[in-house]
């Protein structure tokens, strides 16, 4: 389990991203045998708040990365250009002073992100599991991150699930993780790390959080980690009530002085009375 902090920041993200829409689960004729979603503007709380919460983590803690969200990105490969929809990509250094519609490679000396990452969902878990690993393996995206947020009605696949593609000798060496990084007394479980650094500034495990899908199961997120220390990198919200907290504790201390030593003069001020 996660502390207060977690759960206070999704009510922030909800306020913050209230109209986030993905459009990642627009088209899937493909998989005729999977349901169309429900039409709506998310397709899940939990994976909508698990995107936002991502980003504002990746934005906070790396301002001179750039990182997108739910946008179309488009590629070459062998010759063919592929549209291929993340809910998250990151690229390291790199700083544009504007804003996207979508992500052609071609416009930026095709590049590629270093990190791409997709929340599973019932209508697009078996693209996400096969031709999008496919494609970002023959891309060499170096680090390529599947996770499920919540039930998602597939028992193989149900969290706590996530999986890494790590690029290696230019293949794909795939880790796969079913746990969380904290036990029950929050202390960490460092086997359900996965170390995605030196190729990304942190390493990635799983929260579990307090709160509960409709189906009853508890909801979970992904974490970056400090890979010197393991501490949980935060969002900007997190970090701004920590800085009120020491704030506040440094007042604190400053008025516990004050008072004692207005309390030391008084006492001195009775004795020269005497």
């Amino acid at each position: 389990m996660v502390n207060n902090t977690i759960n206070d920041e999704i009510e922030y993200l909800k306020k913050k991203y209230g109209n986030f829409k993905s459009t990642r689960h627009a088209k899937i004729e493909e998989y005729q045998e999977i349901e169309l979603p429900r039409l709506g503007r998310r397709e899940s709380e939990p994976h909508s708040l698990g995107i936002m919460r991502i980003y504002d983590i990746l934005t906070t803690n790396f301002p001179e990365d750039r990182t997108l969200m739910d946008l179309h990105h488009y590629f070459y490969v062998k010759g063919e250009k592929i549209d291929i929809q993340f809910d998250l990509t990151y690229f390291k250094n790199f700083k544009l002073n504007y804003t996207l519609s979508s992500y052609d490679a071609s416009k930026f000396n095709n590049r590629i992100p270093d990190m791409a990452i997709n929340i599973l969902s019932k209508s697009t878990y078996l693209k996400d599991l096969g031709y999008t690993t496919d494609i970002c393996q023959e891309l060499k995206i170096p680090v390529y991150i599947i996770f499920s947020t919540h039930d998602i009605s597939v028992s193989f696949y149900k969290p706590p699930f996530l999986r890494a593609h790590i690029l290696e000798n230019n293949k794909y060496n795939v880790v796969t993780v079913n746990g969380e990084i904290f036990d029950e007394n929050n202390n960490l479980i460092e086997k359900n790390i996965i170390k995605t650094s030196p190729i990304l500034p942190f390493n990635i495990g799983l929260l579990k959080l307090s709160t509960y899908h409709e189906s009853g199961t508890p909801n979970y997120t992904l974490a970056l980690l400090n890979p010197k220390t393991n501490e949980l990198l935060k969002t900007k919200s997190e970090l701004e009530k920590e800085r009120a907290d020491r704030e506040k504790e440094r007042a604190d201390r400053e008025k516990e002085r004050a008072d004692k030593l207005e309390k030391l003069l008084e006492e001195y001020r009775k004795k020269l009375k005497l």
